[in-house]
């Protein structure tokens, strides 16, 4: 046999030489990665980076649920959390909720004998998001006006819940209020409504209003997800480039299916069915059976606002058609079930027209000098708002300023005077 050759000998074949160079790349690269990684740790978890702190980028449920105003709850998603009492930050701002849950005073039950008790069902502007303080929402005005006019012992419940449609009055009324034996339902609704007929991001138009109103969420993430967590950087990614924590800034993102703060005009929806209309018109009859079946007297209240408001939106003639159309649908309930009217429309839209322009100009100043970290620039806007408040009529939209609220709380007083309600 012959000996093979060298070509054949694998012995004798050149051997690769190792690729330290690339190694050694990948090693540095994994290396600087690292500490670069633990370096933007430090600086997130030392809070040097505005805007990405520990809690700004790592929302805890239950921190976010102490601080808010609401609670979850099984028949209407959300209620007012009990036993709160909130400065807003602001010496002359103030709100109080009860033991039982509703803005005020704890009225007794059983009513005493004696006391004409009025329920005023509604939604932020009835709660009252921009009056001052307690004494400063339209149910209370109300009280005080009514009050005053008969020296008579009449008590006035705030049962208004922001966000609130007249879906969750109804429910509200039903499981809650009548407990409250009222003599009279006053109901001020109307733009929350008239957003839950027109909206776009929660698919077909329920007439059970499920495709705006969402499940109160329990947020539970998963194990791979507490883990990640842990890493501020990873959380500060998340912030920066997902929508995540946009479910944590509103309770519209609880509340409001598919809600998203920067998504497109979600009321443009000109192709909108009556199904949401039809819905307002059958809760406000419910909600005047309802009543009656525990005897109480309704009156139904239409709603006035600032449209200028509305000119953010492409939809903003729809809604103005819309606003006017809930209005229709509320005194055509009125004729049809007997329940009182209150044009308070008219009466607000008129003393908003006598506002002045620098009235008005207030309110955007204050805000700019209240958003300050200057001490000084602060109480300004402090002084400001407090001016406004005194003589503008409405802040956004539908809501109130005190003064707005106590020319809504006189009409409305004014409606209960000049009717069949109050004792003789």
């Amino acid at each position: 046999m012959t000996a093979p050759t060298d070509s054949e000998n694998p012995a004798s074949q050149p051997q690769p030489k190792k690729r330290r160079g690339f190694w050694s790349i990948v090693m540095l690269t994994m290396t600087t990665l690292m500490v670069t990684f633990l370096g933007l740790e430090i600086v997130l978890r030392a809070g040097l980076v505005p805007g990405y702190t520990k809690s700004a980028t790592r929302p805890l449920i239950d921190n976010i649920q102490e601080e808010a105003m609401s609670i979850g709850h099984p028949y209407l998603a959300y209620a007012l959390k009990p036993n709160l009492e909130v400065d807003h930050g602001h010496p002359n701002k103030q709100t109080t909720h009860n033991a039982a849950g509703y803005r005020g005073a704890l009225r007794a039950v059983p009513k005493p004998e004696g006391v004409y008790r009025i329920l005023c069902l509604g939604g932020s502007s009835t709660h009252g998001t921009t009056p001052n303080t307690d004494a400063d929402t339209w149910p209370a005005r109300l009280e005080a006006h009514l009050t005053e006019a008969t020296g008579k012992n009449i008590e006035v419940i705030n049962f208004g819940v922001f966000g609130y449609s007249t879906f969750e009055s109804l429910i509200n009324l039903s499981f809650r209020g009548v407990a409250l034996e009222p003599d009279l339902v006053l109901v001020y609704h109307s733009i929350n409504d008239m957003r839950c007929a027109l909206y776009n991001r929660g698919g077909e138009i329920k007439s059970d209003n499920s495709h705006w109103r969402a499940i109160w969420p329990e947020i539970m993430p998963s194990p791979g997800e507490q883990l990640l967590e842990k890493s501020l950087v990873y959380c500060a990614l998340r912030k920066k480039f997902t929508g995540y924590l946009a479910r944590f800034e509103v309770l519209d993102a609880f509340a409001i299916v598919n809600y998203h703060p920067r998504a497109p005009d979600p009321y443009s929806n000109p192709t909108a069915s009556d199904v949401g209309f039809d819905s307002f018109r059958n809760n406000l009859t419910s909600i005047v059976a309802i009543a009656k079946a525990h005897g109480a007297k309704t009156m139904v209240i239409s709603q006035a606002m600032d449209r200028t408001d509305l000119n953010k939106f492409g939809s903003r003639q729809l809604q103005w058609d819309s606003m006017d159309r809930m209005g229709r649908i509320l005194l055509k309930v009125s004729q049809d079930t007997g329940a009182g009217y209150c044009e308070a429309r008219a009466v607000m839209e008129q003393a908003f027209a006598k506002v002045s322009a620098e009235t008005q100009a207030k309110e955007g100043r204050s805000e700019k000098l209240l958003a300050s970290s200057d001490p000084a620039q602060i109480e300004e806007g402090r002084k400001l708002w407090m001016e406004f408040s005194r003589e503008g009529v409405f802040t956004k939209e539908v809501h109130l300023t005190d003064n707005g609220a106590n020319i809504l709380g006189r009409a409305i007083a004014d409606s209960i005077l000049a009717g069949d309600y109050l004792p003789k």
